[in-house]
């Protein structure tokens, strides 16, 4: 079995529009158009057997369409739906009773796009509610080529908030820090956070993603590709250049992601 825990889908209507503003913000080349059709029939020609599509609400106004779309995805059995609140509404704490009641089993958050820091005490109480309904909260870890500093959702603000809600489900996507790898590992590595390996195929030398695997434990790690970003095809060779056992690469292709979303 093979769980990819980090790709993104789009409405139909959004998907082209979509991927293309990101593709240019961020100088990448999408592998996929961004649509379910599309991204369901990449995932399955390379392997993947389920995949969690991760939505984000960039503002409080998109915060309801934004989970009307996840919840719809909930009909697809190879798709594991996140939605997305953002601290700044009103209604962000009502919105993760209607996720959790939906059957949503976690949230994205994108400091970036959202335009908030990671420990910033106003965004405390919707992590509260997540650790209390036990949504696993998944953050974009480290930078991101689409904006300039200052990181708000580094390593070490991560460990803030993962210190102050150690019964949270956490995964810290991109090795739990894009380009901050090394400070990951030294920042996270001690706590609860799970990582994911999300464009990590692109960035690193196995050598070096070994490394950071290897700090964090292969208990806590869980295949990732960022789709449309990166592929499962290339994310699973690139795994498959470390010196893992078979038993350790079964965690991270799915046993962990099933253990993490409580199936397992």
């Amino acid at each position: 079995m093979l769980i990819d825990f980090h790709a993104h889908v789009f409405l139909d209507k959004l998907a082209a529009g979509a991927v293309s503003s990101l593709a240019q913000k961020a100088h990448l080349t999408p592998f996929a158009d961004g649509t379910v059709a599309g991204t369901r029939a990449l995932m399955r020609s390379q392997g993947v057997d389920r995949f969690v599509a991760l939505n984000i609400a960039v503002s409080p106004r998109t915060q309801t369409n934004v989970n009307n779309f996840a919840i719809s995805l909930l009909e697809e059995p190879s798709i594991i739906p996140f939605g997305s609140v953002h601290p700044a509404s009103p209604d962000a704490l009502a919105e993760l009773t209607r996720l959790k009641e939906a059957g949503i089993r976690g949230v994205k958050f994108h400091n970036e796009y959202q335009n908030f820091y990671a420990d910033d005490e106003t965004a405390f109480p919707v992590y509260e509610k997540c650790e209390e309904e036990g949504l696993i909260m998944l953050f974009h870890g480290g930078a991101d080529r689409g904006f300039e500093p200052p990181v708000k959702a580094n390593p070490s603000r991560l460990r803030r908030v993962a210190l102050r809600f150690p019964q949270a489900k956490i995964v810290a996507a991109h090795l739990g820090g894009q380009a901050m790898e090394e400070e990951a590992a030294d920042e996270l590595a001690d706590t609860g956070v799970f990582v994911d390996t999300s464009f990590a195929s692109l960035c690193l030398y196995p050598e070096k993603g070994e490394k950071i695997i290897r700090a964090f434990g292969e208990d806590r790690v869980l295949f990732g590709t960022d789709c449309p970003w990166d592929t499962p095809e290339s994310t699973f060779a690139w795994l498959g250049k470390m010196n893992f056992s078979d038993e350790a690469l079964q965690k991270i292709y799915w046993r962990n992601a099933l253990r993490l979303l409580g199936e397992k």
